[in-house]
């Protein structure tokens, strides 16, 4: 939403190879947010600077933590990566704690996120 998506957006997809990610429309072709989230990407992680922790949203093009389809343009997925905000937040706090909804469903998996929060040291 922060790079001007509506909601709800149009469903995209990560393309093209693990040095060349664009973010693209799924259904449409025309849709390509590469742009628009580099830009956030660059520009919202120093912002973070007080954060200890940070829970992402599983299966999202910018915000899965893993196996995340990279398609060629063929439509056929040809590896997994990171989405891309996590990549340049991973870039910006290498050390910082994150998980996503997935692995926070248990309370012992909710605890072990905590205590990795709570030994992040706070800058």
């Amino acid at each position: 939403m922060e790079i001007g998506l509506s909601v709800p957006r149009p469903a995209v997809q990560l393309q093209g190879n693990i040095d060349t990610i664009k973010i693209v429309g799924r259904d449409d072709a025309s849709i390509d947010i590469t742009g628009a989230m580099q830009e956030y990407c660059d520009k919202r992680p120093p912002q973070l600077n007080s954060i200890q922790g940070y829970i992402f949203k599983s299966k999202s093009p910018s915000c899965g933590i893993k196996d995340i389809p990279l398609f060629n343009q063929q439509g056929e997925i040809t590896q997994t990566t990171r989405g891309a905000f996590v990549s340049a937040m991973l870039q910006y706090y290498p050390h910082l704690p994150i998980t996503d909804e997935l692995n926070l469903k248990t309370e012992v998996q909710y605890a072990q996120f905590l205590q990795q929060v709570k030994r992040y040291p706070q800058k």
